[in-house]
């Protein structure tokens, strides 16, 4: 009698269950969606499952209206039965009650309708699976060939939304596509490598630029949520990584922005050794390291060690050296390019500085460029060039490894990381190990150690080796050239009133220039004419006339800038004082000698014509 109440019972609540839930399913062709105007086809063919990447993770997959439940009630008479998310949110289970699921994580609502069944049905097994994920419309704008609604499940990522609103064509092809970024890899070449730019035909900043044109921003696409967040997604490090973080699951009424960008204005690119060099739209957290990623994709970690950024900084192009260490913590700035050296261990750099078209850091062939070429790659000299004030730097000493485990003094001397006390106390400490079989003083100690541990300039003449029939100056890596530029002046310092450039005028003499800039002070000693073009420091005297760059320099009384320093030169010239008065009487005693010896004699020869 029992078992019969009991199967009666389970017969009802299958009726039940099967009765209203069976309206409540809303399939592809549902008269609940006629009506609406699909403007692309349905994501889910009738009848035919969803394609997934794998099991729906619970914590990341959103509960929305149309999504499709299986509850299932063990026993002897098992049930199954599918209940439909209503258009307002709720999940109905007859004899159970009525759930608000809308924007609810899958775990979160299966735990929640879990507990409820276990606790109407304790003595058999239920289960609650979700059977069918649903369809909605998201809302893309921007510069899709398509823009407006498109039909999405939410398995569907921000590239589905993307593609369906390029008509089918995803952006990595789109861009591959594009005329104006084949333009731009033209230019940056073009500017790169620069051997044929004659001076003045281009402008520093339009070496890096194309004429304008618009183009998608597929790093920059905006999707907001109907909650209010939103989120900037980078589809093209999709594309280079495979990380599904950079194309996120869609919502239920996400709207979708896909911008423009001005290659001109806001861009980053890599070229030089890489295979598919290419120019990006530039997001604000761009890193040296991330927009190389989109070229490299998980190759980027054997990248090669060293790199060029080149970036527009008051209208001209500079040029800043990078190693693999560097790229995390380098942030991009828009306009900026990284160029990838080659790995070659005869590729180098040498920078040049001051009156060119285009200052910075360029490749080399260390030993077979020559001064010319890199001139030549830097734009040529402008007009206002010093060309007798300017030098070539070559470093004296390399520094250490970073990975070294011992650093002598004299590195530390040269090594620019370091704050300047230390590289003081590590230069006083190596003057002594350079003159220790010398009879140089402390100050001729200090001199030859500053000297020799400084840069030490190439001999050169650059307006003769910039003649064709000069022999060639032929560069190594580090090397600096340095072309000052002509103020039309001459710099006059030291013990004057007014220190400052004075306008040149041809023969006009080193005094002149002195009363122009207030005259001497009452401390002044010498004065010096420090020659632009050899360096040379002569006295006025000895160089009465002075050409354009050239620089005068008013002595003073010496003294020094710190007391210890100052009591050894005292020391110095007291000892030096002491010696002198030592060697006068040393000659007074000669003297005297042979003034008595003279003497003796003269008395002598006295004695003997008596």
């Amino acid at each position: 009698m029992h078992s019969l109440h009991r199967a009666v019972v389970l017969l009802a609540l299958a009726f039940l269950l099967a009765s209203p839930v069976a309206a409540q399913v809303i399939g592809v062709g549902n008269p609940l969606l006629n009506g609406i105007q699909q403007r692309t086809a349905s994501v889910l063919p009738t009848n035919q499952p969803v394609p997934l990447e794998g099991p729906l993770d619970g914590n990341n997959y959103y509960v929305g209206p149309g999504d499709v439940f299986s509850i299932g009630i063990g026993g002897q008479l098992a049930i199954t039965q599918r209940s439909v998310v209503t258009a307002d949110g709720i999940l109905i289970i007859p004899e159970l009650g009525s759930f608000d699921v809308a924007d609810r994580t899958l775990n979160d609502v299966t735990q929640e309708v879990t507990a409820a069944l276990r606790r109407r049905f304790a003595n058999v097994e239920t289960t609650i699976a979700l059977a069918e994920p649903r369809q909605f419309y998201v809302h893309v704008s921007g510069a899709g060939l398509d823009p407006g609604r498109h039909l999405m499940v939410p398995v569907s990522r921000v590239e589905d939304a993307i593609v369906a609103a390029m008509g089918g064509v995803s952006p990595q092809r789109l861009r591959s596509m594009t005329p104006a970024r084949q333009a731009l890899a033209v230019r940056v070449m073009q500017a790169t490598e620069a051997a044929t730019l004659e001076p003045g035909s281009v402008q520093p900043r339009d070496a890096l630029l194309p004429p304008t044109s618009y183009e998608p921003a597929f790093r920059n696409v905006l999707v907001t949520h109907r909650d209010g967040t939103s989120e900037r997604v980078d589809l093209l490090r999709y594309y280079a990584t495979g990380s599904t973080d950079s194309n996120p699951y869609l919502r239920d009424g996400d709207a979708v922005f896909l911008p423009f960008y001005n290659p001109e204005a806001s861009s980053v690119g890599v070229h030089g050794a890489v295979a598919e060099p290419g120019v990006f739209d530039y997001r604000p957290d761009d890193t040296a390291l991330s927009v190389l990623t989109l070229v490299m994709g998980p190759d980027v970690e054997h990248a090669p060690n060293d790199f060029r950024l080149l970036r527009v900084v008051d209208g001209r192009v500079t040029s800043t050296m990078l190693h693999a260490e560097d790229l995390a913590h380098t942030p991009l700035q828009s306009g900026d390019r990284l160029h990838v050296l080659p790995v070659d261990e005869t590729i180098g750099s040498a920078a040049v500085d001051g009156a060119v078209f285009f200052a910075g850091s360029f490749p080399i062939e260390a030993g077979r460029t020559t001064l010319r070429d890199l001139i030549e790659m830097a734009g040529g000299l402008k007009p206002d060039a010093l060309v007798r004030g300017a030098y070539l730097e070559r470093t004296a000493q390399s520094l250490p490894p970073k990975n070294a485990t011992t650093v002598n003094a004299a590195q530390m001397a040269v090594d620019p990381t370091l704050e300047a006390e230390f590289r003081e106390a590590a230069l006083a400490a190596t003057a002594f190990d350079h003159a220790r079989l010398s009879t140089f003083d402390y100050v001729e100690r200090q001199y030859l150690a500053r000297e020799y541990l400084g840069f030490q300039r190439v001999s050169m003449n650059l307006a003769a080796s910039l003649r064709d029939e000069a022999e060639p100056i032929y560069l190594e890596n580090g090397d600096r050239l340095v072309i000052p530029y002509d103020l039309g002046g001459i710099y006059v310092f030291g013990q004057v009133l007014n220190p400052g450039y004075i306008p040149y005028t041809q023969g006009q003499s080193v005094e002149e220039y002195i009363q122009l800039a207030g005259g001497r002070s009452p401390s002044a000693t010498e004065t010096y004419v420090i020659d632009a073009s050899s360096g040379a420091i002569v006295l006025a005297p000895e160089h009465p006339a002075v050409r354009s760059g050239d620089f005068i320099f008013v002595n003073r009384k010496a003294y020094a800038d710190d007391r210890l320093t100052q009591q050894l030169i005292v020391q110095q010239e007291q000892l030096a004082v002491q010696q002198r008065r030592e060697s006068n009487d040393s000659r007074w005693r000669s003297i005297s000698s042979i003034l008595q010896a003279a003497s003796l004699v003269v008395s002598v020869i006295a004695i003997l014509t008596r």
